[in-house]
């Protein structure tokens, strides 16, 4: 079986339709907001976690950009974040 070398991005390891970096920066915001109980949660709530946890300003940032809403899920502030694979959104 020959591999699939459609998107340059790719990289082994990564989910289809994710770069390294893509994955990279889910993994990073993940890292600051997930945890037992984290979920569900809205906007404000995820970014008081990561405040709490002294989160890196880029993580705040990507946290401050989401919509105001609650989210079930990591895969759901990924998918808003442009995070989720399928397309790209870098």
């Amino acid at each position: 079986m020959q591999p699939n070398h459609a998107d340059p991005q790719h990289q082994p390891g990564s989910p289809e339709g994710m770069s390294s970096r893509q994955v990279d920066r889910r993994s990073e915001v993940s890292r600051w907001i997930s945890g037992t109980h984290a979920f569900p949660a809205d906007r404000d709530t995820l970014l008081e976690r990561a405040r709490s946890q002294s989160a890196p300003e880029g993580v705040l940032a990507a946290i401050r950009s989401l919509p105001d809403r609650v989210y079930d899920n990591m895969e759901a502030v990924a998918e808003e974040l442009g995070l989720a694979g399928g397309e790209q959104h870098d």
